[in-house]
């Protein structure tokens, strides 16, 4: 079976710097694929080489059998893909419910004097839009603040509403950019459960970037680890924290003994 994304000699130079050197992976349908590494280690950059907003210098990515190369963000959009940003990135000053149906625009082919006019067609994609804003809302859990502004939520629902915006351009592959960052450990949790929900609710491949080992290793089938913009392990969870070359670029030494629970190697794998 064909890899839904495919990443073939990746890098990428800034000047002198190599920020991504020769990467390669691929992520097949319905897989929760774990991406982790130190800070540095590239992982942001591959994201934003995967949805556009950088150019590779070498390498090739195909999603769902298409080459990527010179495409735009939105266009990859369009093709399938969605991403979440380390730094959440909400209109602060719109609704959650406005937040979440702006999106479905950049996928909205009608014309311009479709919308100028309120053609029927027009009309019925804009009806579309807000069922689909409405469900997502709901579904994340802030169906009772729907009508207030985005910045007026605490922490975590706002993460929860960039997953529900991204959702709405209505993927086949989902990227989460530390979707957990300042969460506690029970939050954790419950978002590693609904990302199993999403995945299998909405057909998703998800692959996520997360600095919370033991979340990815639990919650991850597959898993590569970048350091210093290398690949230097894929494979399952169980292989991959085994591994000597991964516990060293955590903890600079050849075992995991004595590591805290953010970033221990070991431990157990319930993974999906």
């Amino acid at each position: 079976m064909s890899p839904v994304l495919s990443v073939e000699g990746l890098s990428k130079a800034f000047g002198g710097l190599m920020a991504l050197t020769d990467v390669d992976f691929e992520v097949q349908e319905g897989e929760i694929f774990g991406l982790i590494g130190p800070n540095g280690a590239g992982k942001t950059t591959l994201f934003n080489m995967l949805t556009g907003l950088s150019k590779p210098t070498t390498g090739t990515i195909h999603l769902l059998g298409q080459d990527l190369s010179g495409k735009s963000p939105a266009a990859i959009a369009r093709l399938g893909m969605a991403r979440t940003f380390q730094n959440i990135r909400l209109f602060g000053a719109m609704s959650v419910l406005d937040n979440v149906r702006v999106p479905r625009h950049a996928l909205d082919k009608a014309s311009l004097w479709g919308g100028v006019f309120g053609t029927s067609r027009s009309r019925r994609r804009e009806r579309e839009a807000l069922d689909l804003a409405h469900e997502l809302v709901e579904m994340v859990g802030l169906g009772a603040r729907m009508h207030a502004p985005a910045a007026s939520l605490p922490y975590g629902d706002r993460r929860r509403l960039e997953i529900a915006r991204a959702l709405a351009l209505s993927p086949k592959v989902l990227l989460l950019d530390e979707p957990a960052a300042g969460m506690n450990q029970a939050e954790k949790q419950d978002l590693s459960n609904f990302i199993r929900v999403i995945r299998d609710r909405f057909g998703l491949t998800v692959l996520l970037i997360e600095h919370n080992v033991p979340m990815v290793m639990g919650l991850c089938r597959s898993v590569a680890v970048l350091n210093f913009g290398q690949l230097i392990a894929k494979g399952a969870p169980e292989d991959v924290q085994a591994d000597p070359a991964v516990i060293e670029a955590y903890l600079g030494v050849a075992d995991a003994r004595g590591a805290d629970d953010e970033v221990a190697i070991g431990g157990g794998v319930n993974n999906a």
